[in-house]
């Protein structure tokens, strides 16, 4: 089963941080990719983040949960530290890898464009001028039928 995380950059914030993972895409269509499109507020946690306010998103898939992808990820950073400690005469203090929120994307597959297809609110955008166009035709059929009508009354 794929594991689907939501990775973003704030307005209000420098650093990246991880709004959504281990989503089945039927999860992230409902908790992200629907109130993205639609321009409306979401809740990641106890916050109520508008989509207005991500200046950058990525989606991630991975084959595995969140955690063993990061514990993974940790493990191969930890034995290129030591590979380097061993055979070169720099020593590397550090934990590892993986620990920061956009360490995941090196673990999955980029399909944010598979999900995402414009800019925050654009379906609502997209139905109000089709709202608009619709109430201008209706109103030329109405006008049409009123016509219509007034000539068979005579």
């Amino acid at each position: 089963m794929p594991y689907h995380h939501v990775i973003a950059k704030l307005v209000s914030e420098e650093k990246f941080r991880c709004l959504f993972s281990d989503l089945s895409v039927a999860e992230l269509r409902q908790n992200f990719v629907a109130p993205y499109e639609g321009g409306k507020p979401f809740f990641v946690g106890n916050d109520l983040i508008s989509p207005l306010d991500l200046r950058s998103v990525q989606i991630v898939c991975t084959q595995s949960p969140d955690q063993i992808e990061r514990d993974e990820i940790n493990r191969v950073s930890r034995e290129r530290i030591d590979e380097i400690n061993r055979s070169s005469g720099i020593f590397i203090v550090s934990i590892g890898g993986g620990y920061a929120p956009q360490d995941i994307a090196n673990a999955g597959e980029d399909v944010t464009h598979k999900f995402i297809k414009g800019s925050p609110g654009f379906k609502a955008v997209q139905l109000a001028h089709s709202l608009k166009v619709l109430r201008w035709i209706g109103g030329i059929i109405a006008t049409v039928i009123a016509a219509g009508i007034a000539k068979w009354l005579g």
